[in-house]
């Protein structure tokens, strides 16, 4: 009896550790779908917080967070499922060099450059697009 008490203490640190291990994998994956998915949703949102009243902007801000929290937890559980946690781990080594810093440091600014591009092309797109699903 003894030695099944043993064995499923064993058993049961050792997915405690998997457990935590996978928990700072995903609180690092987190971090790094917020940064690169922050900035296109900054870029999004500069357009309403424009037409919120100053005393109000505070809440807004923290109604949001909550959400977006929450979404980007959510994102790291289809990154790790669609991607794989072994490719993630490079990509976020990558992420943790010189360059890799660099082009996420430097990707909020891409993304509001081209945002009006993209609305641009979208405009062009259209006509495109509507023509042949109408075939």
């Amino acid at each position: 009896m003894k030695k099944y008490l043993v064995v499923i203490a064993l058993v049961s640190i050792s997915f405690s550790g998997f457990a935590q291990e996978d928990a700072k994998f995903k609180a690092e994956l987190t971090e790094f779908i917020e940064i690169q998915t922050g900035a296109g949703i900054d870029a999004m949102l500069v357009q309403f917080t424009d037409r919120i009243p100053e005393d109000k902007k505070e809440e807004f801000k923290r109604d949001l967070n909550v959400q977006l929290k929450d979404m980007y937890n959510d994102l790291a559980d289809i990154y790790i499922e669609k991607i794989g946690k072994e490719d993630l781990t490079k990509m976020l080594n990558f992420y943790n060099t010189d360059a890799g810093k660099n082009i996420l440091g430097k990707t909020p600014a891409i993304i509001e450059a081209s945002s009006g591009l993209t609305q641009k092309y979208m405009s062009k797109l259209q006509p495109i697009i509507m023509k042949y699903m109408q075939q």
